[in-house]
This record gives structure tokens, C-alpha cells and sequence, in this order.
């Protein structure tokens, strides 16, 4: 028989990778626009926008700021306390965002890592991240 019968197998696993690339890309693309948005800027704003973080870190070349967002996760239908007489153990995604500030305490850039890192920036928390225009400046 040819070889056509793999070839739509093929095909699924190449758009697979193509949206799972695509998503990696888009997560990306939101995180560096939000901390692009901040560079320069003086960390007490973002402490202002963000609230406090987490922790604090000295760094060489200045100090870290360090949010962590913890989400619970949906479980998967049938696997509810009625479905397996059991409750599922809980499962959280998770961002972390740090920022990094010179000794002058103006923001110098910033790195994320996590599975519930900001996908867009149009709703939800991820609207509340980028920094606001300064209004009467």
C-alpha cells in the first residue's frame, strides 16, 4: 500500500507543533511586552500596580523582585468526588515574575517561568500587568 495513509498522520502532528509553538511564542511575546513596558520605570510603581512581592533578592547588579501567581487548575470531567468516590488531589498552575532593578531602583528588565504565565494581555489579571500611562506627566 503507498505511503498517503501516513501522511495525514503526519500532517496532524506537524499542526500540532505548530500550535504548541505558536502558543509558546504568543506567552512569550506577552511577557516581554510586559516587562518591556516597565523598563526605566521606578520600582515602587510597579509595587504601586503589582502590590508587594513575594520576596526580595540582592542581586549583583542591583535587586530582584519576585511575584508568584498560584491558579487552581479545572479538573477533567469524570474525575469529580462523585465520579471516583474520591476527591482528586488539588492542582495549581503557576507564574513567576520577577523584576530586576539597578541600584538606582529604576526597573532594568525582568524574566518569567511557569505554565500560567500570561498568554495576551487584553483581560483578566494579565490586563492589570503592563504598566498604566502616567496621567498629568
Amino acid at each position: 500500500m503507498p505511503a498517503l495513509p501516513r501522511l495525514p498522520f503526519t500532517a496532524a502532528v506537524l499542526c500540532a507543533a505548530g500550535v504548541t509553538i505558536g502558543c509558546t511564542s504568543a506567552d512569550g511575546g506577552a511577557m516581554h511586552r510586559i516587562f518591556a513596558s516597565w523598563q526605566g520605570a521606578p520600582v515602587e510603581q510597579v509595587q504601586a500596580q503589582w502590590g508587594p512581592p513575594q520576596s526580595v533578592q540582592s542581586t549583583p547588579a542591583g535587586t530582584a523582585y519576585i511575584w508568584i501567581d498560584e491558579l487552581p487548575t479545572a479538573h477533567p470531567p469524570g474525575s469529580g468526588p462523585r465520579d471516583a468516590q474520591l476527591e482528586p488531589p488539588a492542582t495549581t498552575a503557576r507564574c513567576q515574575r520577577k523584576l530586576l532593578a539597578g541600584a538606582n531602583g529604576k526597573v532594568t528588565g525582568g524574566e518569567w517561568s511557569g505554565n500560567a504565565c500570561c498568554v495576551q494581555t487584553l483581560v483578566g489579571q494579565c490586563a492589570g500587568l503592563p504598566r498604566k500611562a502616567e496621567s498629568g506627566s
